[in-house]
C-alpha cells in the first residue's frame, strides 16, 4: 500500500511538470503572451514603457519560479531537464538572469553542471560577465570559475573579446570599463602563461586604463624584476605602479632591490606599492618607512601611507592611523578611517576564531535502556483522478 502511495505522489509530480511544459511553449499557449509593440501616441510613451517593464518582470518571475522547481527536483523528476532546456531555448534573457543568479548565490547542486552547459550556449554570456554594471567583481569571478570548470577553454574565448594584435576585431572588441573588468577576471582565474600570446600586446594599448590593467596581468605571469624595471620608464604612473605590484610575493634579491629603489619614487602610487611589496616578503624597517610617509607634506603620500597600512593589516600600526584620522585633508582622513576599521574588524574576527568552544557531551543510553512505544496509527490519504488510496500503519519512536 505504501508503494502505491509513492507511485501516486510521483504521478502527481509528473502532472504538475507536464502542466508547466504546456504553459512553456506549445504553439497555442505560452508562459506569457508575447509582447508586440505597435506605434503609440506621443503622450502614451511612458505608459507603454511601464507596460513593457511589467510584462518583462512577470516573465522573469515565472522563469525564476519554474527554474527553481526544476533544480530542486532535478535528481528525482525526469521532466526537469526538459523544462530547463525549454526555458533556455524560448526565454533566453530571463533564463540567463535566473541561471546566473542560481550559480552565484546558491551552494553546489546536482543540476549545476547541466545548467552551466546551457548557459555557455547563450550568446549574451560574455557581455554579462564583462559588464561592471551587471554585478560586483567578486560575483563575476565566482561565475567565471564555475564556467571555466565546465569549459576549460572559456578563458581563451573571453580573452579573444579584447582587441587583438592585427586589428581584425577592433570594431567590436571590449574597451574601457568592460575591458578592465575582463582583464581583472582573467588575472584572477586564468593560471599560468597560456594567455600571454593573446593579451601581452595590450601593455601598449592606446587606452590608458587597458594598458595599466594589462601591465598587471602580464607582470603577474612573468614575475620578472627586469621586465618591471623597463615599465618604470613609462610616463603613466598607473602603469608604473602596476609593474611594481606585479612583483608582490617575489622574494628574490633583484626584486627586493627594485622595490627598495621605488620607495623614493616621485609617484605616491609607485612608492605605496613598493612599501606593501617589501612588507609581504618580510623586509625589516617597514615601520620607519611608514612613519616617513605619514609625515610627508604632500597629502597624496599621507593617504598612500594610510592605504598601505590597511593592506598590511597590522594592528601595531593603529596609532599612526588614528593620527591620520585627524589629518587636515579630507581624503587622508577618509582613507585612514577605512583602513583603521578594516584592521579592527580583522582583529575581532581572528579573536573570535581563536576562542575554543567545548563540544557538547552527548549521553547515549545503553541498549537495554531504550524504550520503544507504539504511536497511534496514522492514515495517509491521496485522491487522484477520482480514485482514493489510503495507507494505515504504525510508527515506532
Amino acid at each position: 500500500m505504501i508503494s502505491l502511495v509513492v507511485v501516486c505522489i510521483v504521478s502527481l509530480n509528473y502532472m504538475l511538470f507536464e502542466s508547466a511544459m504546456l504553459q512553456l511553449g506549445s504553439k497555442q499557449t505560452t508562459l506569457l503572451p508575447r509582447l508586440t509593440l505597435s506605434p503609440a501616441p506621443a503622450d502614451s510613451t511612458g505608459e507603454r514603457h511601464r507596460e513593457c517593464a511589467t510584462l518583462m518582470e512577470t516573465e522573469q518571475q515565472n522563469v525564476d519560479k519554474w527554474l527553481d522547481r526544476a533544480i530542486t527536483e532535478f535528481s528525482t523528476n525526469p521532466l526537469s531537464t526538459q523544462l530547463i532546456r525549454r526555458l533556455a531555448r524560448e526565454y533566453t534573457e530571463s533564463f540567463s538572469i535566473a541561471a546566473i543568479r542560481h550559480l552565484t548565490t546558491t551552494e553546489h547542486a546536482q543540476a549545476d553542471r547541466f545548467l552551466t552547459v546551457l548557459l555557455l550556449q547563450q550568446g549574451s554570456l560574455f557581455e554579462r560577465i564583462s559588464d561592471p554594471g551587471q554585478g560586483s567583481r567578486e560575483r563575476s569571478v565566482n561565475l567565471f570559475k564555475r564556467l571555466l570548470a565546465v569549459d576549460p577553454s572559456f578563458d581563451v574565448k573571453l580573452a579573444r573579446m579584447l582587441p587583438d594584435r592585427s586589428g581584425v576585431n577592433h570594431s567590436n572588441a571590449y574597451r574601457g570599463a568592460r575591458a578592465g573588468r575582463t582583464l581583472d577576471i582573467l588575472d584572477e582565474t586564468s593560471a599560468g602563461r597560456r594567455l600571454l600570446p593573446v593579451l601581452s600586446h595590450l601593455v601598449n594599448s592606446p587606452d590608458p586604463s587597458t594598458c595599466a590593467t594589462a601591465t598587471l596581468f602580464v607582470g603577474h605571469r612573468l614575475k620578472s624584476p627586469q621586465w618591471a624595471a623597463k615599465q618604470l620608464d613609462r610616463s603613466d604612473n598607473r602603469v608604473r605602479a602596476n609593474a611594481v605590484e606585479s612583483l608582490w610575493g617575489l622574494a628574490t634579491d633583484p626584486a627586493r632591490l627594485l622595490l627598495e629603489r621605488c620607495l623614493d619614487d616621485e609617484s605616491n602610487r609607485v612608492a605605496g606599492n613598493a612599501l606593501v611589496g617589501l612588507h609581504i616578503i618580510g623586509t625589516p624597517g617597514i615601520h620607519d618607512e611608514i612613519d616617513r610617509l605619514v609625515h610627508e607634506p604632500k597629502a597624496e603620500f599621507r593617504a598612500t601611507a594610510a592605504w598601505a597600512m590597511g593592506r598590511m593589516n597590522d594592528p601595531a600600526m593603529a596609532p599612526e592611523l588614528t593620527a591620520l584620522v585627524r589629518d587636515q585633508n579630507k581624503w587622508v582622513r577618509s582613507v585612514a578611517l577605512r583602513s583603521l576599521l578594516n584592521i579592527r574588524l580583522s582583529a575581532r574576527v581572528d579573536h573570535a576564531a581563536a576562542i575554543q568552544v567545548e563540544p557538547p557531551v552527548v549521553v547515549v543510553p545503553e541498549p537495554e535502556q531504550i524504550i520503544y512505544r507504539e504511536v497511534p496509527a496514522k492514515v495517509f490519504h491521496i485522491q487522484l483522478d477520482g480514485s482514493s488510496f489510503s495507507s494505515r500503519g504504525s510508527l515506532m519512536e
